[in-house]
């Protein structure tokens, strides 16, 4: 009898999620753990580096390595990870979460790129 496969790091980190697309955004959804506003690059890097990699067994430890290889991301408030990376990619960010439609007013982002001033 053949040894049962082993679960992969990305496999691991994404159960009991929700992966959606849009544009050049990635929405993660976890059950009891958040949501986060991904760049699409960022995630395919994470989820080929996570695809190579077994998982541990520890559901939190699995999916913090998995998010820690965000170098940037939106979240909404008391998720997993909070808000990170720098104002030049969180404005790019929350451009792209605008134009796919989500309400920005539901996110973690700095005032200045919520409420951008007028004329820019």
């Amino acid at each position: 009898m053949a040894a049962p496969a082993q679960r992969t790091l990305f496999e691991a980190a994404t159960t009991r999620a929700r992966i959606v697309r849009h544009l050049d955004i990635v929405c993660l959804i976890i059950d009891a753990g958040g949501a986060m506003i991904i760049p699409m690059q960022d995630f395919v890097q994470a989820q080929k580096w996570a695809s190579s990699r077994i998982a541990s067994g520890n559901l939190l430890n699995d999916r913090g390595r998995f998010l820690e290889r965000m170098q940037s991301l939106v979240s909404r408030p008391g998720s997993l990870v909070p808000t990170r990376g720098n104002p030049k990619q969180l404005e790019a960010i929350a451009r792209s979460m605008r134009a796919a439609g989500y309400d920005i007013g539901e996110w973690s982002l700095p005032a200045e790129i919520r409420n951008p001033p007028v004329g820019r």
